[in-house]
């Protein structure tokens, strides 16, 4: 790698990684490709044993460092990234996904103008395994502070489109090493315990679903676990002051499960499902045929999605108001948001 001299960093990029070696290419190349300020990009390879990191060390910029992981988990693996990262701003990009072009540049500047604000995120598109757009997830059409939603347990979107502080990550301890995943919605919801946090409209990431990620390794009933214990923490903080971690409590985590996790082309076709539901409750009776058609495609064997489709169409003559409900999605790793897919790490793979 290069040796250039270079400015301090504004933005740290933290990526984790492990067993990339189909998707790191991408993913760093999305993330260089901004030139406007001064950027870091810190790979936490997490003992990958595949040539993710020989595909890391093939790019040429002095702005890459690579820090040897630890395999013990996610969060581990992010506080490795934390520690190591000299920007003021930290994000996060997971090794088999996408920035946007211009949110780096776009984020760090707003945070700049904003210093009452501790963090900012917007919306995200969903990618299919080749990279090809699906649709953009659903987070809000007005640009908004968010801080009291997170502070009541929701979240609208993924920690890998927000922007954060790092002085306000530092003191907040980071990443909380119980959370085998969820721990991307645990620390969105943390983050109001210090810090207002704005959400914007753009899309500012690629999320990218494929059969090897964390959806479909953890087992379906503990990625809801931590989904739902994260929110319950929050529920604790919010009238107890402390949460169980916080007092020196631990929740026994399940440790087997007979539920089935669902592959990357049922989770598509559950995306475009709901969504043309959505449109025909709009009375958008062209774009709900479109959307139903493309849930078909992506998962053409499956006979509920027909049945589904041909419920579909046989509305679609009749639809006149806002009153079709949308049938859910299958479930996914961090409702309302996709998977909190968290990552490339072990562990974890997305969060």
């Amino acid at each position: 790698m290069q040796t250039l001299e270079l400015p301090p960093p504004l933005v740290s990029v933290i990526i984790p990684m492990y067993n990339a070696e189909g998707y790191i290419t991408q993913a760093l190349q999305s993330v260089l490709q901004e030139t406007t300020i001064p950027l870091e990009v810190v790979v936490v390879n997490d003992r990958s044993s595949d040539r993710s990191l020989e595909r890391v060390q093939a790019i040429q910029d002095a702005r890459l460092r690579v820090v040897n992981g630890a395999k013990a988990g996610i969060s581990t693996t992010m506080n490795l990234g934390l520690a190591a990262a000299r920007g003021a701003i930290i994000m996060r990009c997971d090794a088999d996904d996408l920035f946007t072009p211009g949110r780096i540049a776009s984020q760090a500047n707003w945070l700049q103008q904003h210093p009452d604000y501790g963090a900012v995120c917007g919306s995200y598109d969903i990618i299919a395994p080749n990279g090809s757009f699906v649709l953009q997830h659903d987070t809000g059409s007005t640009p908004e502070e968010v801080t009291d939603e997170l502070q009541q347990g929701i979240t609208r979107t993924h920690l890998c489109t927000f922007a954060i502080r790092t002085d306000t990550l530092r003191l907040l301890g980071g990443f909380r090493p119980y959370f085998e995943t969820g721990e991307d919605i645990d620390l969105q919801l943390r983050l109001t315990d210090i810090c207002r946090v704005f959400y914007q409209i753009e899309s500012r990431y690629c999320y990218r679903l494929h059969n090897d990620s964390i959806t479909h390794v953890i087992p379906s009933e503990r990625r809801v676990f931590f989904d739902r214990i994260a929110r319950t923490f929050q529920q604790q903080r919010q009238h107890q002051g402390q949460d169980d971690l916080q007092r020196g409590i631990f929740p026994p985590i399940p440790q087997g499960s007979e539920s089935r996790s669902y592959s990357s082309n049922e989770q598509i076709q559950g995306f475009l499902q709901g969504r043309a539901w959505q449109a025909l409750s709009q009375g958008q009776r062209r774009n709900a045929l479109k959307l139903g058609v493309r849930s078909l495609l992506a998962n053409p064997g499956h006979l509920p999605t027909w049945s589904n489709f041909l419920v579909l169409l046989a509305k679609l003559p009749t639809q006149k108001a806002p009153s079709a409900p949308a049938p859910p999605s299958p479930p996914m790793d961090e409702a309302p948001q996709p998977p909190a897919k968290p990552v490339t790490s072990e562990v974890d793979r997305d969060g």
